[in-house]
């Protein structure tokens, strides 16, 4: 029996400005926030990279398992936001999504994926086209002058047409997937797939997000509203803005995923 490891997403996040997430006063923190600049077209979803790893010639592993996250969140004042996960495993808010995808994408060097060198361009947890670690994946973006965190783009155009490179892991199953079939809280998700695969190859997971404008109608707003029978999303949706511009509702906060697996196998 091999060695069992997670390799899980954690990326830049705004709100630990000048406080630090850790004794050594990293501004990182669990998953990869989602920018707040909605989605156009289904050409322009964000394309996250949770987690990857490679096998060299020869080598094996088992994929054992692997975990999803995904959020809420609305900013009450400045400096203060609250967050909500997403339980419910076909919640989506009306104008906006998110889709997971698994895949395989070969050895390096084989048209899997790019070979991308860093750029000037690229800034934390924001990189152009491929990276070895968690990170919102680009081909061009805008950004305001002086801002250094991606979460405050102006425009984004995802490489790849916004597809998650490769193919799928096991096709029909696991290459695109719209629910959470291994929430992070889920003990059992540290047993959700059980694969054996030989090298060299790559593995990846991705979470594809069409952000919300936060404009839509809350489902609590009705005058028929059952408010204890709605689920916690829908609930978090209706305490939180008046669907206005000036007043939007919750959006996409955050996404997070691992790969479980058995070095050695």
């Amino acid at each position: 029996m091999g060695k069992v490891i997670e390799i899980a997403s954690s990326g830049i996040d705004e709100y630990l400005q000048g406080i630090g997430g850790d004794p050594y006063l990293g501004s990182s923190s669990m998953g990869l926030r989602v920018p707040t600049l909605a989605t156009p077209d289904s050409l322009h979803r964000y394309l996250f990279l949770l987690a990857s790893f490679s096998l060299g010639e020869g080598s094996r592993a088992r994929i054992v398992g692997y975990r999803q996250f995904a959020s809420l969140g609305a900013v009450v004042v400045d400096n203060r936001y609250v967050e909500q996960p997403i339980f419910s495993p076909n919640f989506r808010l009306p104008d906006g999504n998110v889709s997971w995808h698994l895949q395989r994408l070969g050895p390096p060097n084989a048209g899997g994926y790019p070979q991308q060198d860093p750029t000037p361009l690229d800034l934390r947890s924001f990189k152009k086209g491929w990276a070895d670690g968690p990170c919102l994946l680009y081909s061009s973006y805008t950004i305001a002058p002086g801002n250094g965190f991606y979460t405050q783009l102006t425009s984004y155009t995802p490489p790849s047409a916004g597809k998650p490179w490769g193919t799928p892991l096991r096709a029909g199953t696991q290459g695109t997937f719209f629910d959470q079939r291994a929430p992070w809280l889920s003990a059992q998700s540290w047993l959700s797939l059980d694969m054996t695969l030989d090298g060299p190859d790559t593995i990846a997971l991705f979470a594809s997000v069409y952000q919300s404008a936060g404009t839509y109608p809350a489902a609590a707003s009705s005058p028929l509203k059952f408010q204890n029978g709605l689920s916690n999303e829908e609930q978090f949706c209706g305490n939180f803005g008046s669907g206005t511009s000036e007043s939007p509702r919750p959006i996409y906060w955050r996404v997070g995923g691992s790969l479980i697996v058995e070095v050695g196998a």
